[in-house]
């Protein structure tokens, strides 16, 4: 048998080896399902009651925080989501910890937007030494928006009510105005050439209940209120002319017909020249610097300000939602201090802020989510039922996330990561926690009293929530229990940005792992147990994937120079290995049906071959998998070289 056969002989083994790695996902989904997702009981707040009162217990009471600086982008819906959990209204609590640098940031920023955004609108170009910063440009545009809605609430354009938008109301005024500023910044982006879907996906968002017929109606009608906007934006910049307005026109409001399209530039100058009349005259009656202080969190929002609009909103048939802000100069621990000087923000500094702080002096059992969470509505009945019934106490419970949501807006990378994460953290994280007490950082639920025995989250881990389960297993011997309630998140949409987020979490792990070593007072055993698990799933695992990702580049090198002789095996063993690549993507497109009621639908395909489209980004699987451990390895690499992360960042988000 000559070298080449004896390689390929070698590769061969190989990957049936790993075809029968990848067989046991299907192992872990029968014990997963057969042991927790097939075991929920059916509960209701009635019968929980009574359970409950059977055993002479008291129903738990939860107190649900959430992290969120700079989250103003997902807040609302999440907060929405939160106060419709199924369990009473009174015995739970929504905590939202926001930054006071958040907001300190935005007030800092604000009279110098202002004061630069009046002198662009009052003069144009010609008062401006450069050309608009985006600033500039969005507080132009909140103003000019306000206007243009204003003049389609008088007399002036009854003439063409065949083109007026949805009644404005002073109610839905906010959210018009908030769909036309992010409408026209999108149409100036993309020079009039926005695609329909984004125009869907912006509506679908702001009228969730409307069907694509609905929206279908309503999308001209607000065409129609931005295009005016965009008319005396550019004639502020000394840009307008009608054949701009004709390419939007006929590109995004799809009016071919040459007679619409002249009565839509009929219509769009009208208002226009209603627009910068009264912007001559507020500027005359010095209005105009009122008006852009009022809409400047329309702008701008913050977390601070999307809370205060919902929270005043909120009937009083929901659950409290408290609102709380960490000081600029909070030191991070629990229960801490305020050290008079900057101190950096992380997630655990921000937690241990609220758990010392505003936590209800009924709490029993806190659970955490992050800023864009939406965990299913029966969880809070399933942790008290196991609250009130386990025979032998539970004080953690980790329940799986499925980071599919924007899966449209991901990349083919990150869609495939995202669906491949979700079936981990379906079907294997219940094995993982037969020899690892892993703890994520959302969709998580811990006795209120563990927390204060355990001092807090270490609020400078890069990985917090890793660190406290290793924590609380070392000093109180406490495991956590499988959730079997799934809460639907997002994934970083680029390779860059997913990459930050692993990296951030490999170096965590790595971090968790040094502080054990070097800790003092735990249990021996529970030490070396614990460090072991935290390697095989960890170094050693990352090594290995990484290494199985090189084997087909690196057959595919040796076939082409020579090296590689085939004929070693029958025909029919060479078709079976090509049919496994079949496998592996037959399984993905498996992954995104099982988990498609997770995804946010508001921004899917409007065609067939959209849809086609999202299909063929599922078959990158074979060339996506090889930089699925690369952060990981990365970590190990910088860690050795001294050159990892040593802040913590935040993950950036999609627009909800």
């Amino acid at each position: 048998m000559t070298r080449p056969q004896v390689i390929y002989l070698i590769a061969v083994a190989a990957y049936i080896m790993l075809f029968l790695m990848f067989s046991r996902f299907f192992l872990w989904k029968r014990y997963s399902e057969g042991r927790y997702w097939r075991k929920r009981p059916h509960l209701t707040q009635e019968i929980l009651t009574e359970i409950a009162e059977g055993k002479s217990r008291k129903l738990p009471y939860f107190s649900v925080l959430v992290p969120a600086r700079n989250e103003a982008q997902v807040i609302e819906k999440t907060i929405r989501h939160m106060v419709t959990l199924n369990y009473p209204k009174d015995l739970y609590e929504v905590i939202v910890v926001t930054d006071e640098k958040e907001s300190a940031e935005s007030q800092r920023q604000k009279s110098g937007i202002v004061a630069s955004a009046m002198e662009f609108l009052q003069s144009g170009l010609s008062g401006l030494r450069q050309y608009p910063s985006v600033e500039q440009k969005t507080m132009a545009m909140g103003v000019l928006s306000e206007l243009a809605i204003q003049e389609y609430r008088t007399a002036d354009v009854n003439e063409h009510a065949w083109l007026m938008p949805v009644a404005l109301t002073r109610d839905d005024s906010w959210r018009c105005r908030d769909i036309i500023l992010t409408l026209t910044q999108d149409l100036l982006e993309s020079r009039g050439r926005l695609h329909i879907g984004r125009l869907y996906c912006l509506l679908r968002r702001a009228f969730p209940s409307s069907s694509d017929i609905e929206i279908a109606r309503l999308y001209p009608n607000y065409l129609c209120l931005a295009l005016p906007v965009i008319a005396a934006y550019s004639e502020l910049t000394g840009q307008h002319n009608d054949r701009y307005l004709y390419s939007i026109i006929k590109c995004t409001t799809q009016a071919n017909h040459k007679v619409t399209q002249d009565l839509l530039i009929s219509f769009t100058n009208l208002v226009t020249r209603r627009v910068l009349a009264v912007l001559r005259e507020k500027s005359a009656a010095s209005e105009l610097s009122s008006m852009c202080e009022d809409l400047y969190t329309y702008c701008f929002p913050t977390t601070q300000t999307v809370l205060e609009r919902v929270q005043s909103q909120l009937g009083e048939t929901h659950p409290v939602v408290k609102h709380v802000e960490v000081p600029h100069d909070y030191d991070g621990l629990f229960p801490g201090m305020c050290t008079g000087e900057m101190v950096p923000s992380t997630k655990g500094r921000a937690l241990n802020y609220a758990l010392s702080r505003v936590i209800s002096d009924q709490t029993d059992i806190c659970g955490f989510y992050d800023a864009e969470s939406r965990p299913q509505p029966g969880v809070l009945l399933y942790v008290a039922h196991k609250h009130i019934t386990n025979t032998v106490p539970v004080r953690i419970w980790q329940g799986p996330v499925f980071q599919v949501r924007n899966f449209y807006e991901m990349g083919p990378f990150s869609k495939i990561a995202s669906l491949y994460q979700a079936v981990a953290h379906d079907w294997y994280l219940p094995v993982v926690f037969r020899r690892l007490p892993f703890v994520g950082g959302t969709n998580l639920y811990v006795e209120y009293q563990l927390l204060k025995d355990l001092g807090g989250y270490d609020h400078q881990s890069l990985t917090e929530d890793l660190e406290l389960g290793a924590r609380a297993y070392l000093s109180t011997g406490a495991w956590p229990e499988y959730l079997p309630y799934a809460s639907s998140e997002q994934t970083p949409t680029s390779f860059k940005s997913f990459y930050k987020q692993r990296l951030r979490w490999g170096t965590g792990h790595l971090q968790v792992m040094d502080k054990i070593r070097s800790s003092e007072g735990f249990p021996g055993e529970r030490k070396r147990r614990l460090l072991r698990e935290l390697a095989i799933k960890g170094p050693i695992e990352w090594a290995f994937y990484q290494a199985v990702t090189l084997l087909p580049p690196t057959m595919l090198l040796l076939y082409w120079t020579g090296n590689v002789d085939p004929s070693v095996v029958p025909p029919f063993i060479r078709v079976m290995l090509n049919f496994l690549s079949l496998v592996y993507i037959s399984f993905t497109f498996y992954a995104f049906y099982r988990y498609y009621s997770h995804l946010d639908h508001t921004s899917r395909p409007l065609t067939w071959y959209g849809n086609v489209g999202v299909g063929a980004q599922l078959c990158f699987l074979p060339l996506a998998a090889f930089f699925f451990p690369v952060p990981y390895t990365s970590a190990l690499v910088l860690k050795a070289l001294g050159k990892h992360p040593t802040t913590w960042t935040k993950t950036p988000r999609t627009s909800e």
